[in-house]
């Protein structure tokens, strides 16, 4: 392999040519550098660097190999990689898992819970196909009960609790084999899961086996008592917030690893007999403009009227970023959608692009992972994430309150008592209009916060 991306703590990532690394170090590399796969992120080694090596090849000896970059021998994640022997890729991207949440049970009014619940979900891949195509009474079978394909994939709210998700997923977990590339398949835990922290306090998804953990990120992690104190020393942080409702014996953890962390490769170590992996570097296209909500991945822009630009996630040699701008209409079909811009990925970058509606799946190089965008003309539904328990009127009340406050029980709990009109605008928002010597209006109380900043920093109000 020629090229690798140098990480350096509190430094930009760099993407470098093995010439240029065995040109600056000289085969003697600092442990403060490390140089990570632009392809699968894992760790490599730069090989035939050194004066030794430069004399030789001075002097044409035969068999003297160039300076390059190669896998650890023993690295089980660099194996799935494409350049860990040519053409040697053994991931199949298709076999998908199913989706998996953390979430936090209902608030009430006694205040927050330290229970959390366990779901799955479907996924809906080519969701108007699977649809035409579907039996009615198709069903997936988890723990002995059938539950309804159809009844699941109408919306994302529709998922199953889960006992026990750390005990043999894979057969208590029933799909039927012809829509699994759709809806995903069970995916066995190696004793311990992960969940991003997509749902801030109140949980996140499950990180599929085989992921990177990222420095200076915050992760959930769901695992039995009998293992904390072995896995406390390699964590900056690690916060008991919870425990899975139902089984007390698996607790919910919050933990993260600082990016000047000096036990990364023995972390890396310990995370690899559980199916996972650290990584210093995100490969991802960097959202840089504007303003956006991230929601199940996909990033909603915030401004009705402003194109989306991404950058290339690191620097390219000792040079600094071009600071030229590539547009591409991904949606050409549809003069309502916006274009994207792309800087850093060169004066004309080869986009993959696939779409459902205004939802767009692209790769900005072939060598990157899928980003998400919505392009169409809609604002996000709001700032404020999905709360399950308010949409299904899950509320109980406090003994400590009044009769007279209590919900009765001739009145649905669905029903939502009568608002006024308008209300009142919040703090934050009517100092700005001061500020901006903007008239002040009540705002419409179908109207989110959000559109309401929006409009008037477009001078739509």
């Amino acid at each position: 392999m020629d090229r690798a991306i140098q990480v350096v703590n509190m430094a930009l990532a760099v993407q470098v040519t093995a010439e240029d690394a065995n040109g600056r170090f000289h085969g003697e590399i600092p442990s403060s550098v490390r140089f990570y796969c632009p392809y699968c992120t894992r760790p490599v080694i730069a090989r035939a660097t050194g004066r030794q090596f430069d004399r030789k090849r001075a002097r044409h000896i035969q068999r003297t190999v160039r300076p390059h970059f190669s896998h650890r021998s023993n690295d089980e994640w660099a194996r799935l990689c494409d350049e860990y022997h040519a053409g040697n890729g053994a991931y199949d991207t298709d076999d998908l898992p199913l989706l998996m949440f953390l979430r936090r049970e209902t608030i009430t009014s006694r205040g927050t819970t330290s229970r959390f619940r366990i779901d799955i979900a479907l996924r809906r891949r080519g969701l108007s196909s699977l649809l035409q195509e579907m039996p009615a009474d198709e069903s997936i079978t988890v723990d002995g009960k059938p539950y309804r394909m159809r009844d699941l994939l109408a919306a994302r709210r529709h998922t199953i609790p889960l006992s026990d998700p750390l005990h043999d997923l894979e057969s208590r977990i029933q799909i039927p084999q012809q829509w699994q590339a759709n809806v995903g398949m069970p995916q066995n835990s190696h004793g311990i899961l992960f969940f991003s922290d997509t749902f801030g306090g109140n949980g996140g998804r499950r990180l599929p086996n085989h992921s990177a953990l990222y420095c200076d990120c915050t992760y959930y992690l769901v695992m039995r008592e009998a293992r904390v104190a072995a896995a406390r020393p390699w964590f900056d942080r690690m916060e008991q917030v919870g425990c899975i409702s139902g089984a007390a014996h698996l607790g919910v953890y919050a933990v993260s690893i600082a990016s000047d962390s000096k036990r990364k490769n023995s972390i890396d170590e310990w995370l690899a007999q559980y199916g996972y992996c650290l990584s210093d570097i995100d490969r991802n296209a960097q959202l840089m403009w504007p303003p956006s909500i991230r929601s199940w991945g996909v990033d909603e822009p915030l401004f009705r009227h402003s194109s989306p630009i991404y950058r290339f996630p690191y620097l390219s040699g000792n040079g600094p970023m071009p600071d030229t701008m590539v547009r591409r209409r991904l949606l050409p079909d549809d003069a309502r959608t916006r274009d994207v811009g792309f800087i850093g990925f060169g004066s004309d970058p080869v986009i993959t692009k696939e779409s459902q509606s205004y939802c767009v799946f692209f790769k900005a190089q072939s060598s990157m992972p899928w980003s998400t965008v919505y392009l169409g003309p809609r604002y996000p539904e709001d700032l404020h994430p999905y709360d399950a328990a308010a949409e299904e009127g899950d509320v109980t009340p406090s003994e400590n309150e009044p009769p007279d406050k209590q919900t009765s029980p001739q009145t649905s709990p669905q029903t939502p008592p009568p608002l006024p009109p308008y209300a009142p605008l919040p703090t934050g928002v009517d100092i700005a209009l001061r500020r901006m010597e903007r008239p002040q209006h009540p705002r419409p109380v179908d109207v989110p916060y959000s559109v309401i900043v929006a409009q008037y920093r477009e001078g739509a109000c």
